[in-house]
Order: C-alpha cells, then structure tokens, then sequence
C-alpha cells in the first residue's frame, strides 16, 4: 500500500512538474513568437520582462484572465489565452465620465476594441466596462486580474475601493489579483495627492488586504535601483513617455530605463 501510495504521488509531481514546463512554454512562444507584437513593443521587454512576471503570477493558457486599461501587454495575453482561454478587457463606464463627448465615445469601446484587437485575442475574447451596477463577470468566475501600472490611476480618480471591491467578487476562490506599479520609496514624504505616478508598496498592499485579498507573493523582476524618483513630472520623465526639459536630460533619462516598479501577487482567499 505504501509503495503505491508513493508511487501515485511520483506521477502526480511529474505531471505536475511538466504541466508548468508546458505553461512557461506557452507563456514563452505568447512573448517571443508572437506574430502581433510588434518590434517597438519587443523593444520594452527588457524593462517589463513579461515572461517571468506571467510566469510568477501562474498564468496557464486556460485560464480567464481580465486587464484593466489594457495595453503593451494585450497582444501577449491574447498570445497565449487565445486557443484555449478567455481574455477580457476592462475600461471605465460611459457615465464615469462628466463630458457627453467622452462618455458617447467610451460607450462605443468595447465594439470598437474588439473589431481591432479581436484577431489575436480569440472568439472567447471580451471587453467589459467597469464599476457598472452588474459587475463585468458572474461571481467567482474569473482566475485572475492582472493591473499592469493601472493603480495609481484608480486612486487618483477615487475608485480604488470599488474597483478593488469588484475584482474580489468576480475572482474564484484561489484567484489572483497581480499588480505591477511604479513604486516610491518607503521613507518618501510624497503620497498619493502628489499625482506623480509612484504609490508607496505597503500603501498598494494594504488597499488590497483591505478588499480582502491576501498578500502571496512579491517579486523584484520589474525592480530598477537606477530609478531616482525625484523628477517633477514624476513617472513620466522616464521610458516610455520621456517628458524631459532638454537632450542632456532626455539622454541622463533613457540611461536610467522604465520605472523601479513593484510585482506583488494577491489571492482571493
């Protein structure tokens, strides 16, 4: 009895072993052999690292996996959810904004997201309107939520708790919330009102305990030691966007890279 109990448990850690050798592979081929991405997005995976950050949030190509604000990292989500898994993107709701121009616009979203980017994401793939009264997804449907840099935004628009609110409820149990942010220094006198882009780490961390999450993980894949965090502009003096003052600066600026970023996985109990 106990040789077949420990031989049942050989094969179930080989199996095991191999499904995530599978999934790193498919994860790889989605960042690597994508024939969507194209060469200007290549061109940030060395500051992003995309197949280890996927990689410590567990993603598998079956999952149902949403982005908020989606961007750089659509085309690979869709690269490796498209065959055998649901994407979903998710935006702010029409009546979120106060202009009747912007919310018009905003309502004709997910049709026209899904006209562009349908191709790569897969029949299954979906675009989603947030902070509506019926949720973007059933209950604990959902395997996990990845906010790429999206976190400073919902703070400073005030939503932060009913955005974070709905991701726990559209999460299944076990569910991962994955949260990559710009990251300020701990002993920084800057806070959120600042609007420079940079949220403290515990800050981030507490608002998640707060909706119920639970802190599993972090990881310093995305860390950048040369990021000094103390432009005017904040976030924005850096890769991509480099809103400099002169060449001397912009140089001084793409020397230092994207960010100094936190990745912190999140699961729903």
């Amino acid at each position: 009895m106990r040789l077949l109990i420990a031989t049942a448990t050989i094969f179930t850690l080989i199996f095991s072993l191999a499904a995530s050798a599978s999934d790193r592979t498919a994860i790889d081929h989605a960042v690597n052999e994508n024939p969507y991405r194209t060469n200007a997005q290549k061109a940030r995976d060395v500051y992003r690292h995309p197949t280890e950050t996927l990689e410590f949030f567990g993603l598998t190509p079956e999952m149902t996996v949403a982005e908020p604000s989606p961007g750089w990292y659509t085309e690979i989500l869709g690269g490796l959810l498209r065959d055998k898994g649901t994407y979903i993107a998710l935006n702010y709701a029409p009546d979120f904004f106060e202009d009747e121009a912007r919310r018009t616009s905003q309502a004709a979203w997910p049709e026209a997201f899904l006209r562009d980017k349908g191709p790569m994401l897969g029949e299954q793939a979906q675009a989603k309107f947030m902070l509506t009264e019926t949720g973007f997804a059933p209950d604990n449907s959902v395997d996990a939520i990845l906010a790429f840099r999206a976190f400073h935004g919902w703070v400073y628009n005030g939503v932060i708790e009913d955005v974070l609110a709905e991701f726990y409820t559209a999460l299944k149990p076990g569910g991962v919330l994955g949260i990559v942010q710009h990251r300020e220094n701990e002993d920084s006198a800057n806070t959120p009102s600042d609007r420079r882009g940079y949220l403290k780490e515990s800050f981030v961390i507490a608002a998640a305990e707060r909706a119920g999450f639970t802190l599993a993980e972090k990881n310093e894949i995305n860390a950048n030691p040369k990021d000094t965090k103390d432009y005017k502009i904040g976030v924005w003096a850096l890769p991509p966007v480099l809103r400099t003052e002169s060449d001397e600066e912009r140089r001084a600026h793409l020397a230092i890279g994207e960010s100094d970023r936190m990745t912190l996985k999140f699961i729903k109990p």
